[in-house]
């Protein structure tokens, strides 16, 4: 058996400061990224983009791992 000594407490208000935290780096990087695209495409293409509320500019599950990884050591 062994020992987790990276155990972690949080109150109800520490946890929610760090999701908004979280959620905020998660968002100004997510803002930035899809800017940095739409500032190389053409008109004709910034409209295929929008199609389907924009899916095309999400990022993929391994992308957002990375970075919450990324937040998580910083």
């Amino acid at each position: 058996m062994t020992q987790n000594l990276d155990i972690r407490i949080f109150t109800p208000d520490q946890l929610h400061e760090r999701d908004i935290n979280i959620a905020t780096k998660v968002h100004q990087a997510s803002v930035a990224s899809v800017i940095r695209k739409v500032n190389v495409m053409n008109p004709g293409q910034v409209l295929n983009a929008s199609r389907e509320n924009g899916k095309e500019l999400l990022w993929s599950t391994e992308k957002l791992e990375q970075v919450l990884r990324h937040i998580g050591e910083s």
